[in-house]
C-alpha cells in the first residue's frame, strides 16, 4: 500500500517499485555507480518527456508488462485508501469497543468508506501527486537518483525535507 502511494508521489522510482509492489521481477542493480548515474539520468528524462507529451495510448505489450498500480494510479489509490480505512474502523468497532460481528455499525462504516475514498484516496492523490510536482520541483529527479548521490544533491535533500514538514 505504501509502495503504491510512494511511487505515485514521485518518492520511489519505477525501477525500484517492482520490488516494493511484490512483482515477481526483481530489479538488479549494477554495482557500477556510472551505470546507475545513467539510469537516473534516462529514467529523469523518460519522466520529463512523457509528462510533456500529450497522452497516447500503449500499446497492449506495453501495458501487460505494467502491474495494475503502475498502469492505474489514481484507481489504485482510491481503492487502497477506500479498502483500509473500512478496515480500520471494523477493527476498531471489534477490537476497542468489543462489538461481535454482527454488532458492527454499518452506517458508521459508510461513513468512513465514503472519508477514505473521497479525501484519503481523491483529494490526497491530487494534492500528492498534482501540487507536489509544481511545488517540488526535484522531487522526479530526486527519487531517481541512487542513494550516494542523494546525499550529494542539496535541492532534492531540500525539497524532501519540505515534503516532510508540509505533511507535519
Amino acid at each position: 500500500m505504501l509502495a503504491s502511494s510512494m511511487l505515485s508521489r514521485g518518492l520511489i522510482s519505477s525501477r525500484t517499485s517492482s520490488f516494493w509492489l511484490r512483482s515477481p521481477a526483481l530489479v538488479r542493480r549494477s554495482t557500477n555507480n556510472s551505470t546507475n548515474n545513467n539510469a537516473a539520468k534516462e529514467a529523469v528524462k523518460k519522466s520529463e518527456s512523457s509528462s510533456a507529451q500529450p497522452s497516447v495510448a500503449k500499446t497492449s505489450a506495453d501495458a501487460g508488462s505494467k502491474s495494475f498500480a503502475e498502469s492505474n494510479p489514481f484507481l489504485f489509490q482510491l481503492a487502497v485508501a477506500t479498502t483500509k480505512t473500512s478496515a480500520a474502523d471494523i477493527m476498531v468497532q471489534v477490537v476497542v469497543d468489543k462489538k461481535k460481528w454482527n454488532e458492527i455499525d454499518y452506517k458508521r462504516n459508510a461513513i468512513f468508506v465514503v472519508f477514505g475514498f473521497a479525501y484519503l484516496g481523491g483529494f490526497q492523490y491530487w494534492l500528492m501527486v498534482t501540487k507536489f510536482n509544481k511545488w517540488f520541483p526535484t522531487r522526479t529527479r530526486f527519487a531517481a537518483l541512487p542513494f550516494a548521490e542523494k546525499l550529494k544533491d542539496t535541492a532534492g535533500m531540500l525539497d524532501a525535507v519540505k515534503m516532510v514538514v508540509f505533511d507535519v
